[in-house]
């Protein structure tokens, strides 16, 4: 089958569907990206470079709905709590 031409009856073809949500989901998703980034050793600046970056639609689609205020207030608040994790990978003994 070409890649540009996907069979519907395929089973494992991905779909996505939008799902009815509230304005808090937006928040609650801000929350997760922002979380992830601050988790992975990305410190305030950088997350807040990544939410302005379309590139990173879901991220920056919240940054647009919340607006700035809001969502480095978020950010802000999720660096304050996993900022300070360092992740170390050594070797076991």
């Amino acid at each position: 089958m070409p890649y540009d031409d996907p069979d519907a009856t395929d089973p494992q073809e991905l779909v996505g569907v939008m799902l009815p949500a509230g304005p808090e989901a937006m928040r609650e998703m801000a929350y997760t990206f922002a979380e992830e980034f601050a988790r992975n050793g990305y410190g305030r600046e950088q997350i807040v470079a990544l939410f302005r970056n379309p590139f990173y639609s879901g991220a920056h689609g919240a940054y647009r709905a919340l607006g700035a205020q809001a969502a480095e207030a978020i950010i802000d608040e999720c660096v304050a709590v996993w900022g300070r994790v360092r992740i170390v990978d050594s070797e076991a003994r």
